[in-house]
């Protein structure tokens, strides 16, 4: 039986479907697993159990969307990518909501968590934000993408900023509720 780590998550099955290069190491999975949540940080939008089908994207040219649950080979182990969902594009504005400045934005929207509520930024959160947008002057640069967890304090882009396309080897879509 094989045993593949995707973040937070412990794949269970069998047989490869697709492999991409990792910055170090070829990543191989099959194209659909059944997945068990082992972290918090999808909670709300991925469930323990559910299945998810993955579509590796060799290339970088695959198109992105908001919402999309984009793999990011990102973070301390380039062998266990990130999943996170995309929510700011190239171009779009990242600020701070008005009324409430432990809120972020995405083109003067808050961004929501899975039961449509803002995810809130810690203090020290916060004053990272802060210096990624004043770093990339309040919008994300061409080729680069703001991604986030469900959860506050998640490993996403309030904690290492926006992602290069590059680094982003495709997506995960939910299959179905069991």
């Amino acid at each position: 039986m094989l045993r593949w780590v995707l973040h937070v998550f412990i794949s269970l099955g069998l047989g490869f479907g697709q492999s991409i290069l990792g910055q170090s190491a070829e990543l191989s999975f099959p194209n659909r697993q059944k997945v068990a949540l082992i972290g918090t940080s999808m909670r709300g939008w991925i469930e323990p159990g559910d299945s998810l089908d993955l579509k590796l994207d060799k290339s970088g040219e695959m198109p992105l969307n908001y919402g999309d649950f984009a793999i990011i080979a990102k973070g301390g182990n380039p062998k266990i990518p990130l999943l996170k969902m995309v929510v700011g594009l190239p171009g779009d504005s990242i600020g701070f909501c008005a009324t409430d400045s432990t809120c972020l934005t995405v083109n003067g929207a808050p961004v929501l968590g899975p039961h449509g509520k803002p995810i809130p930024l810690s203090a020290k959160r916060k004053h990272m934000v802060f210096l990624i947008v004043q770093r990339i002057k309040g919008r994300l640069p061409e080729g680069f993408y703001w991604v986030t967890g469900s959860v506050a304090g998640t490993h996403d882009s309030t904690l290492f900023g926006p992602v290069l396309r590059k680094q982003i080897l495709g997506t995960a879509c939910l299959s179905s509720r069991q």
